[in-house]
């Protein structure tokens, strides 16, 4: 779907994240099979192109094999995107704090922030940890001498967004 329905510059990732059947035996055919994942885009279109094709190819194949397929699509979050003028104060402030402020890599995990940035103008920000695992890694180490850079960031979002 990503390389041939889609531009495949564009950044989607689908994942088959479970596959459960009602036969727990290896050699009976079920009678149904259930298949979750996920699929993440960085703008609505391309997980309108994904939800389509998702749908459309499995339907299909069931029917090639004479089965039936109830195919769901469930969009639990939105596609995340920030506001260029928050983005940038918040980076302002950051360099204000640090001296600089790296570009960080565009994010496609799920988050409800997403659900905030379609209603009002924002940003989600992330404080960089230095090199370690990634968050959700069992080898992840958070890095405790970033805490009052962290904090001095924040704070400073609200003392130049909010001055006294």
């Amino acid at each position: 779907i990503a390389s041939r329905n889609s531009d495949p510059v564009q950044q989607m990732v689908i994942s088959v994240t479970s596959i459960e059947s009602s036969s727990k035996a290896y050699n009976v055919i079920p009678q149904s099979v259930h298949i979750k994942g996920t699929a993440r885009t960085m703008d609505t279109e391309h997980r309108d192109i994904a939800e389509a094709r998702l749908v459309a190819l499995a339907e299909q194949i069931g029917a090639s094999f004479g089965a039936t397929v109830k195919a769901t699509f469930n969009r639990s979050y939105p596609v995340m995107v920030n506001h260029d003028a928050q983005t940038e104060f918040a980076a302002d402030v950051a360099r204000s704090v640090t001296g600089q402020c790296n570009d960080a890599p565009l994010v496609m995990g799920g988050e409800d922030f997403a659900f905030m940035l379609e209603e009002r103008p924002g940003a989600y920000i992330l404080v960089g940890n230095g090199e370690s695992a990634p968050v959700h890694h069992p080898a992840y180490n958070f890095n405790d001498d970033i805490i009052p850079i962290g904090c001095s960031w924040y704070a400073g979002l609200i003392e130049h967004g909010m001055p006294i």
